[in-house]
């Protein structure tokens, strides 16, 4: 065999290589961006959702009129909060949105709060936490402030320790009552028992509806002398125009101005995110991954 013949022959196959890797990469960009997965791989759609460690969420789902079961389970799915903190729910609209969730395939449980009963509700309005399955809920608690606007509402705290970050800390829901003037002296009252029932806590963390703005200092000042800091870094005790409001509608049943109104408050916890959300007219959703580690808190984003 000739060394000529040879190198012909090596030459043509290093030639038909190179054409068959080039049909190859014009194959592949002509491939549709939405083929499917090689056999055996998951589609996007068959990857099953999971609750995120360390992301609590708080929300005023407003149960008279707007948190429906569907809402509520909805934006639980759409955050995949670890813990969920509600407020203003009817309790049998959580126990059957915990149902679709789990019907669904993520693993919630939830626990009632104070609650009253309300012409507005199919059941019993009150606060409620949701959790995933295998959260440590220890020690749980629900103890009514000692005075409030009466029957037709249950204003209280309910309580319970858990781990964050391997870290213990006790977690408050709370809403305190109605805005306005004439309640302004039991929302006073109401902060001061919230933050006594802190106090033996170093690592505390409050989720709910205060019913007043961070300025406020009659009611707040107690919450900023302890130790307390907002998932909003403009949120505080001076009135800052960058703070994200979370009542934004005005008008008939609603503040003059959007206000702030929910909160998370932590103390000897830290926040790596804040995400506001407005599913309904009435309040946003406040959503954030928390921490014990020193980290700067994020600017809030509102969709």
């Amino acid at each position: 065999m000739s060394r000529t013949s040879s190198t012909a022959r090596t030459a043509w196959r290093a030639t038909k290589v190179g054409l068959i890797g080039s049909m190859a990469v014009v194959a592949g960009l002509m491939t549709p961006a939405y083929a499917g997965p090689a056999d055996g791989e998951p589609t996007a759609a068959e990857v099953p959702l999971k609750p995120i460690p360390n992301r609590f969420m708080t929300w005023n789902t407003n149960g008279q009129d707007l948190g429906t079961p569907k809402a509520i389970a909805e934006q639980i799915k759409h955050f995949l909060p670890q813990v969920a903190a509600l407020q203003e729910s009817c309790l049998n609209e959580v126990r059957e949105a915990v149902r679709q969730l789990n019907e669904a395939g993520l693993k919630y449980e939830y626990r009632s709060g104070l609650a009253a009963l309300n012409g507005g509700c199919p059941g019993r309005l009150g606060t409620a936490i949701v959790y995933s399955k295998g959260t440590t809920v220890r020690a749980h608690n629900k103890k009514g402030y000692s005075e409030d606007e009466g029957w037709l509402e249950a204003r209280g705290m309910q309580s319970f320790t858990t781990k964050l970050d391997g870290q213990w800390v006790r977690v408050f829901n709370t809403h305190l009552s109605a805005p306005g003037h004439e309640h302004e002296e039991l929302r006073k009252l109401q902060a001061g028992e919230l933050v006594t029932a802190t106090r033996p806590h170093p690592r505390a963390l409050v989720l709910g509806d205060f019913n007043t703005r961070p300025h406020v200092t009659k009611v707040m000042a107690p919450i900023w002398q302890a130790g307390f800091k907002d998932v909003d870094q403009f949120c505080g005790p001076v009135k800052d125009p960058r703070c994200t409001k979370t009542l934004p509608r005005t008008g008939p049943g609603f503040p003059t101005e959007a206000a702030k109104f929910d909160y998370i408050l932590g103390r000897g916890v830290n926040f790596r995110s804040c995400r506001l959300h407005t599913p309904t007219k009435d309040h946003r959703v406040v959503v954030s991954d928390l921490t014990v580690a020193d980290v700067p808190r994020p600017v809030c984003t509102v969709t």
